[in-house]
């Protein structure tokens, strides 16, 4: 079939008219369906690289919320509290205490914040220093630097998953944690100067030139969405050696419930918790319960057995542990489950305003008791 010039124009400017306008249908569109991404910028109080102060993160996975980035990274807190302020208390934990997932004023810290301080509010503050993907080494690397420079007086660590503290017993010393902040740390930075000349900084950065959707979709092309690793792309015929990760293998990094107590090591990871400071701590236990599987609700905690033994050994070093599963379940009996929905299994995402409510009261209970 012969195709006029003038026919092959007009298939041509259709064919650029239709991308242009679907682009822009999806670039408009798109902050309804598709999380934000922010370059980030190196905190030195922190020892981390954080969102910069005013970012307003979007998220929409298990919640449809927009979280105000605050000095140093805070997640929903905009500013630091007066240098007044009797109790100041560092919250540390992974993107569960995060709580991108909800709005500024049902996160985790803040809730915190109203049930202990209650009308003494200013005499009370939550700073949320948890980061999405950090362990407890991440955490014990800066509790001396967050004491000297944002004045904090004691920690809550909110642990859900026990994994999270193997790094701790895997480690030499806490000798390992300052190298591990120290590394993080760019060639040049001063980091014993006053806490009002490490701020981050405001440099534009290119990743904020960049349309969300575009990132979003380049990195779901190139990075594996259920194991974050690059995708290995084949361009020839098969059959291909299955990739699959085995079951061995996607377990070995985590707690394993079937091993024998003795093995978890509760005491090395209490004691490197109280050598990392001589402010008190306070470990909160919230597991991802229950969990719907199936036609079933899965009540039990699989680790259990390893709990008791950590929550002994802490008691031992004179640190406080919070229990939060009674609540936690407590609150799901209720019709209210506190964690969201995520592969297809409720109850097994990040918590919600629900779950942090639980916590919040419960921690708020503990704190009355010790008062009195």
């Amino acid at each position: 079939m012969n195709v006029s010039p003038l026919q092959t124009r007009d298939y041509l400017t259709r064919w650029a008219f239709g991308l242009a306008a679907g682009t822009l249908l999806v670039w408009g569109t798109s902050p309804w369906f598709v999380r934000s991404y922010h370059s980030r910028v190196f905190d030195p109080v922190c020892h981390d690289w954080v969102y910069p102060a005013s970012t307003q993160y979007r998220w929409r996975s298990e919640g449809y919320a927009t979280t105000t980035i605050g000095v140093h990274g805070m997640p929903g807190r905009t500013n630091l509290p007066p240098s007044t302020t009797e109790r100041v208390i560092a919250l540390w934990g992974d993107s569960q205490a995060e709580g991108v997932c909800v709005a500024d004023s049902d996160k985790l810290w803040n809730q915190l914040e109203s049930e202990i301080a209650g009308s003494k509010r200013s005499s009370f503050a939550v700073l949320p220093m948890g980061r999405s993907g950090e362990d407890a080494l991440d955490w014990t690397s800066r509790f001396a630097r967050v004491e000297e420079q944002l004045g904090v007086t004691a920690h809550f660590v909110l642990i859900c998953e026990l994994e999270d503290f193997e790094a701790l017993a895997e480690s030499k010393s806490n000798t390992d944690s300052n190298s591990l902040a120290e590394s993080a740390t760019p060639a040049g930075t001063d980091i014993d100067g006053p806490v009002d000349s490490l701020s981050v900084n405001d440099v534009p950065q290119w990743l904020d030139l960049v349309p969300d959707f575009v990132v979003h979709a380049a990195r779901g092309l190139i990075f594996d969405g259920d194991t974050n690793q690059i995708r290995t792309f084949r361009f020839r015929p098969g059959p291909v050696a299955s990739t699959a990760v085995t079951q061995s293998t996607q377990t070995s990094a985590t707690v394993d419930p079937s091993q024998p107590p003795e093995a978890f090591p509760a005491s090395v990871i209490a004691r490197r918790l109280v050598d990392a400071t001589t402010n008190p701590i306070t470990v909160i236990y919230a597991p991802q319960i229950p969990v719907v599987m199936g036609d079933r609700i899965i009540r039990s905690d699989d680790h259990d057995s390893q709990f008791r033994m950590l929550e002994a050994a802490l008691a031992e070093q004179g640190i406080t542990v919070i229990d939060c599963r009674d609540g936690l379940l407590g609150a799901a009996a209720q019709g209210h489950f506190p964690h969201g929905f995520n592969n297809g299994r409720i109850g097994s995402g990040h918590l919600n305003e629900t779950g942090y409510r639980v916590i919040a009261t419960q921690v708020g209970a503990k704190a009355g008791s010790n008062s009195r």
